[in-house]
């Protein structure tokens, strides 16, 4: 659960006071995205209801990721006063991480808490964790700064023109940290901010270089899953301009890429009306094998990586420190080794492999779970419950995540459940958990 606290605080703009949620504890194990959050700075950013002024509140919090054992505490000078003040809010806040963890995850890392005065110090520990160089941070943070600045145009005239005038700088990576705060927000249910990100997007995908790349290859790809066959990928192929939209609908189409495709690609250079043509399509049949080739080569070390993973998993002491440590590396990749022996073991009649391999899929799916935000969590043990007192148990444990939002939700994917006719009994269950959520709700009304 997030943890926050309500503060009174007054706007420095126009001196109104008002009141605004703080989040002392931010817990990547609890909140996916915490790292995106600080590495983008939005960190208890709050909006005077006055006069709309939006800023950051510079207010002490500590940042704990479990599985690289970090506790980081921003303790910017002006927050905490004298020294011993300051000691007070670290070791309250550090006791409160500790409250919250079972006595086997209370560990001496987090009795010693590492304290930054500044964001970007605290930003450059975190991503040094992950490997992550001062270079490409300085341009993440450029990047960060840059789209903050889209998002507080004041007018359709002054984004063009930032765009415009940027246009070199935006990047794949430009529209991942864009994609990524629009998910926070909308996380969070902030309809403004995700209205005003979706503006954003849509003026960058229609005036900017690598937008347009990025449309272009969406609608290429629509095009294929709508008429998935030879025909259609040779199609588009030859019609794409774009060498980075000719490289996705490869990698999308490699199981079409075979003999008669190729046949028919020769058929259609040779049909060419002129040498020019025959030239460009020549040269994109040579295009086309190079990216098969180099997909094909990338897959295959990518398959033996995973499947190294699975053998470390399988003797290592401790299987789950390594999972955490090497968590990145579980991927569909891995699900699919995975599965493949599993299966292999199945038909060999070998039930000790069988024990082994399943025990590495019950830790794998246990730390896929903790990934997800406290919401989906709530609901994946909701929908896997099967008698009523255990649904009512998880309702009562969980009951600030029992919300008119949730129960909306609920109905909503209730009824695309029963249209679609898949799986009526999933949609039953959708039925029985919203019922009793507006039964908590309404008897919560009624105390009021």
């Amino acid at each position: 659960m997030v943890q926050q606290r309500v503060a009174r605080v007054s706007c420095p703009a126009c001196n109104q006071p008002f009141q605004t949620p703080l989040q002392e504890i931010l817990d990547v194990s609890e909140d996916p995205h915490a790292k995106s959050r600080v590495a983008n700075g939005i960190v208890n950013v709050a909006q005077c209801p006055h006069c709309g002024f939006q800023g950051g509140m510079n207010a002490p919090f500590l940042y704990h990721d479990p599985y690289n054992e970090l506790a980081l505490v921003y303790m910017p000078m002006e927050a905490g006063g004298a020294r011993d003040r300051r000691e007070q809010i670290i070791g309250r806040l550090t006791r409160r991480v500790m409250d919250r963890l079972p006595p086997e995850q209370r560990k001496a890392y987090l009795l010693q808490p590492e304290v930054f005065l500044t964001m970007e110090n605290l930003t450059k520990r975190i991503l040094k964790e992950e490997g992550i160089s001062e270079e490409v941070l300085e341009a993440q943070k450029e990047k960060a700064q840059l789209l903050q600045r889209m998002v507080q145009a004041t007018s359709d005239e002054a984004l063009t023109a930032l765009i415009e005038e940027n246009d070199e700088k935006l990047d794949e990576m430009f529209f991942y940290m864009l994609q990524r705060n629009l998910e926070i927000v909308r996380s969070a249910g902030e309809e403004e901010s995700i209205q005003v990100l979706r503006d954003v997007r849509q003026k960058l995908l229609d005036l900017s270089t690598v937008g347009q790349t990025i449309r272009a290859r969406t609608e290429a790809m629509e095009a294929l899953r709508e008429e998935p066959n030879r025909e259609t990928l040779l199609e588009l192929l030859t019609e794409a301009r774009d060498e980075a939209v000719r490289e996705v609908l490869v990698a999308a189409g490699r199981p079409m890429l075979d003999y008669l495709f190729f046949q028919n690609l020769t058929a259609q250079i040779e049909a060419a009306a002129d040498e020019e043509e025959k030239e460009r399509l020549t040269e994109l049949r040579r295009e086309i094998l190079d990216i098969r080739d180099r997909i094909d080569e990338e897959m295959r070390a990518l398959f033996e990586s995973r499947a190294d993973l699975l053998r470390d998993l399988l003797t290592s002491d401790d299987p789950k420190e390594l999972a955490r440590r090497r968590i990145r590396e579980i991927d569909d990749a891995f699900l699919s080794v995975l599965g493949t022996n599993l299966q292999q073991a199945h038909e060999r009649g070998d039930e000790e492999s069988l024990e082994v391999l399943r025990s590495v899929w019950r830790l794998v799916m246990d730390l896929m779970e903790e990934g997800l935000p406290p919401e989906l969590r709530f609901l994946n043990r909701l929908m896997a419950a099967e008698e009523d007192e255990e649904i009512e148990r998880i309702l009562e444990e969980n009951r600030n995540l029992v919300t008119e939002g949730m129960v909306q939700f609920l109905r909503e994917a209730e009824t695309e459940a029963r249209e679609e006719e898949d799986d009526p009994k999933m949609a039953e269950q959708m039925a029985r958990i919203s019922q009793k959520m507006s039964s908590i709700l309404a008897q919560e009304m009624l105390a009021k």
